[in-house]
């Protein structure tokens, strides 16, 4: 609706007494169809105002729930990566005991005297075998969590510009999960060979 153009106040004497009838009807009716003017503006002006808060809260509570989205899929992210760094951590700590028990073999090889050596180095392949177990198991629920993890991501409506943000982080955990399982075939060849 065009902005009308109100008249000043000086346009309306202020002694209506001095004024014929016919300039007091007139004036009576200008002012009329100002009041009439004013009073739709002002009522657009409440509508628009009701629509923009309304438009705000809705705006506040999808971003509050993008947050609470986004959280929780940090959350689950950070805990994938400490199962990981967890079974990382136990097998380099079993390929260091595997290492020494047969540095300790060696050496015992050498001097005659290999029995208590093949022993440590016999307990100590079972151990790294039974923390390659474990670990695989803790990858397979890493697998599961992950495919939820994306399964909650594909059911839940995405936010204008989130499709991004939301598949970035389930491909990055996949291929942090794919380079454990890559020396699961490098250590059994190794015993072969030797």
């Amino acid at each position: 609706m065009p902005a009308l153009a109100l008249p000043p106040t000086s346009a309306y004497p202020s002694d209506p007494t001095t004024l014929e009838r016919e300039r007091l009807d007139a004036l009576y009716l200008e002012l009329r169809g100002n009041y009439k003017s004013l009073m739709i503006s002002r009522g657009i002006h409440r509508s628009r105002s009701q629509r923009q808060g309304e438009q705000l809260q809705e705006l506040g509570t999808r971003l509050r729930d993008l947050a609470t989205r986004e959280a929780s899929v940090r959350a689950e992210a950070y805990a994938m990566l400490e199962i990981v760094t967890d079974v990382v951590e136990h097998l380099e700590d079993s390929g260091d005991e595997l290492s020494n028990a047969f540095g300790q073999y060696q050496l015992g090889r050498r001097s005659y005297n290999g029995g208590g050596g093949i022993a440590r180095l016999v307990q100590a392949v079972i151990r790294f075998l039974n923390r390659w177990r474990q670990g695989k198991d803790r990858f397979d629920d890493l697998n599961s969590r992950q495919q939820a993890l994306r399964g909650a991501l594909e059911t839940q409506p995405q936010p204008d510009g989130a499709q991004a943000n939301g598949t970035a982080a389930p491909q990055a955990a996949q291929s942090t999960e794919q380079q454990p399982e890559q020396p699961a075939a490098q250590p059994t060849p190794e015993p072969g060979d030797g």
